[in-house]
């Protein structure tokens, strides 16, 4: 009898540790939905794409920028826009690309780019990497300004 109880009890730990470690686990994706990206964000970051002496890093007030609002979106460099249009975020299966793992795509739908667009936000970090590196993409870097 004290062997079955012992063994209950065991058991019983088991459970709790187990059901624990299920509700402890957090994931640190999150899906991007149109209300996340509204705001003004400006490039700080090129990787990929490189004009012999062009830079990389870019400072606060470059000029270059991308605004959302929650289903449309414009381009601007030094205050002209570029490009504007709707956009739609559209999940995608996890694509590893540089070393970073996207699970959504941005479609910038009145664009004439036939690029698939990946898009990953953390905090006021936002990434939209075009592609490899290595196979001619490049991923820019905008942090968010307002």
């Amino acid at each position: 009898m004290k062997l079955k109880l012992q063994n209950m009890k065991i058991l019983n730990l088991f459970v709790i540790c187990l059901i624990t470690l299920l509700f402890s686990c957090k994931d640190d994706t999150h899906d991007i939905q149109p209300d996340t990206l509204i705001g003004t964000w400006e490039v700080r970051h090129i990787l990929g794409v490189q004009v012999a002496n062009a830079p990389s890093v870019f400072p606060k007030g470059n000029g270059q920028i991308i605004q959302f609002s929650a289903s449309e979106y414009q381009e601007i460099n030094d205050g002209k826009v570029i490009s504007k249009g709707s956009y739609k975020i559209v999940d995608e299966q996890a694509a590893e690309i540089d070393g970073t793992t996207y699970t959504q795509r941005i479609v910038f739908e009145d664009k004439s780019v036939d690029w698939k667009v990946f898009i990953k936000l953390s905090g006021t970090k936002l990434s939209l990497c075009y592609g490899s590196i290595a196979h001619d993409g490049w991923t820019d870097t905008y942090e968010k300004i307002n």
